[in-house]
């Protein structure tokens, strides 16, 4: 159950997955800084990145209704998602990824975000979004501030990570704080 939209602009893709993903990925495998911003425990090596962990995962994104693959340049970078969709409340909550060390700081993150709020905002009319980012992922949190995220409040010691604990920031951006930002300022 792929999400029926296929978002896009100029640079990125956002769509559901494809056979040639599951190569894209594990070219890609697991570096190290990345998987540190996810949370995940780099003090030892990184097991390489398996097939059946692909696969999986590719699966997973197929079976999300709001969920995709993000594609640069006819490749695989990562995901994005809006968990946790509550129609009556009008919300959800970003999760978003990439995994090319090498395509980091290009702004293509603000343009995956851009992508998936504008898709939440307009097609789903949500109110808000949100989304929680460990307190150490300065480009994560500089990446959704320019995208119209606030802070919102902080959950202290929330992340265990590498035996110590880190603070998750909570951010959130209303549907009116969304259109009030010019098209031109996200690129």
């Amino acid at each position: 159950m792929s999400s029926p939209h296929i978002l896009y602009d100029a640079e990125v893709t956002l769509r559901a997955p494809k056979p040639e993903d599951m190569a894209d990925r594990l070219a890609l495998g697991r570096d190290p800084e990345i998987v540190r911003m996810f949370g995940g425990d780099t003090s030892n090596p990184l097991p390489p990145l398996a097939a059946g962990e692909v696969s999986r995962w590719l699966d997973r994104i197929n079976a999300h209704p709001h969920a995709w693959v993000v594609e640069h340049n006819g490749r695989l970078l990562g995901e994005a998602r809006l968990d946790g969709l509550d129609a009556h409340d009008g919300r959800a909550r970003l999760a978003t990824g990439l995994f090319d060390p090498a395509k980091l700081g290009q702004g293509l993150g603000r343009k995956v975000v851009r992508l998936v709020l504008q898709h939440a905002f307009e097609d789903l009319w949500l109110h808000r979004v949100d989304l929680r980012v460990l307190a150490y992922n300065a480009r994560a949190i500089r990446c959704y501030r320019s995208c119209g995220f606030v802070e919102e409040g902080r959950e202290r010691e929330a992340a265990l990570v590498a035996g110590e604990r880190h603070d998750d920031v909570i951010m959130g951006i209303l549907s009116r704080e969304f259109s009030s930002i010019l098209p031109g300022s996200l690129s």
